[in-house]
């Protein structure tokens, strides 16, 4: 019994351990380290709803989109937890959607989401207003900053279809991300 105890105890410390690491990679900017000691650490923290939409702004940050599904699941508890679900099933439906258009040609128009400053639900908001159906690459102007632009296109990455996003700022390539 006293085993059971300690192991507890040891693991509920571990896991504050855990949740501070996260953090302090998150502020560095080290969102992929973060998303991925997040994961290593997800069962045992999954009932911590801090700990869990941590991993998922993590794990978003460091376009590791597919990640979020455990972390949609696991957040429900409070308004605030709630919230951060529907953020991230929003990001999730806008993927799913563009891949489906762009892969296998459905069209996607007429519909309406909640906007976002995620660089993918920008795209996906100028790709419902133009489609560019014949080029391959597409490309878009930033209707509030016209320094910004973005290109998406197709790309398959270890035998994975997956999209790209690019940004740029002044014609200068600023953020390369693959979803």
């Amino acid at each position: 019994m006293k085993f059971i105890i300690l192991f507890w105890i040891l693991l509920s410390q571990l896991s504050a351990y855990n949740g501070q690491k996260i953090f302090e990679l998150y502020q560095k900017g080290l969102y992929n380290e973060a998303c991925i000691l997040g994961y290593r650490f997800f069962a045992p923290n999954q009932s911590n709803e801090n700990y869990v939409s941590l991993v998922g702004f993590s794990c978003l940050k460091a376009d590791q989109i597919d990640k979020l599904s455990p972390v949609m699941s696991a957040l429900s508890q409070s308004s605030e937890a709630r919230a951060n679900s529907a953020y991230f099933a929003l990001i999730v439906m806008q993927k799913k959607l563009l891949m489906q258009a762009l892969y296998d040609n459905k069209p996607i128009k007429n519909l309406q989401f909640p906007k976002s400053a995620h660089p993918l639900s920008k795209v996906f908001d100028l790709y419902l207003q133009n489609p560019q159906k014949s080029a391959a690459i597409k490309k878009y102007q930033d209707p509030t900053n016209s320094r910004q632009s973005y290109t998406l296109y197709t790309i398959e990455t270890n035998g994975r279809k997956s999209i790209a996003i690019d940004e740029y700022y002044d014609k200068i390539l600023t953020f390369h991300h693959v979803y």
